[in-house]
């Protein structure tokens, strides 16, 4: 989880940074990454799916609605059988919060 949030932090620094220097909308830089070629904040975005994959053990490509729904179906199971599951955030395991946390954010 740690290299989610890490990824997540740094694509969040590169997009302002890249916005700040061309003077480009979220807009104007997300179709950016679309055009053909390298860009390095699509390089952070597949960071960041990859983190997120590991955290979730999702085989590299699995068919992410496939793995999502199958997740939430067992899910399901699991709580109508009256077990315990693991809300939204971070996972009761984790006791060192504060790791996780940054007071970066989009605002208006």
């Amino acid at each position: 989880m740690k290299k989610v949030a890490d990824a997540g932090r740094k694509l969040r620094l590169l997009r302002h940074e890249l916005r700040d220097k061309h003077g480009l909308s979220y807009r104007e830089l997300y179709r950016s990454v679309e055009l053909p070629g390298t860009h390095p904040l699509k390089d952070a975005i597949e960071q960041l799916d990859a983190a997120v994959r590991s955290a979730y053990g999702m085989p590299k490509g699995a068919d992410y609605l496939q793995f999502i729904l199958e997740l939430n179906q067992l899910v399901s199971k699991n709580e109508k059988k009256g077990l315990v599951v693991q809300g939204p955030g971070l996972p009761n395991s984790v006791k060192d919060r504060g790791s996780f946390i940054s007071d970066d954010c989009i605002e208006p």
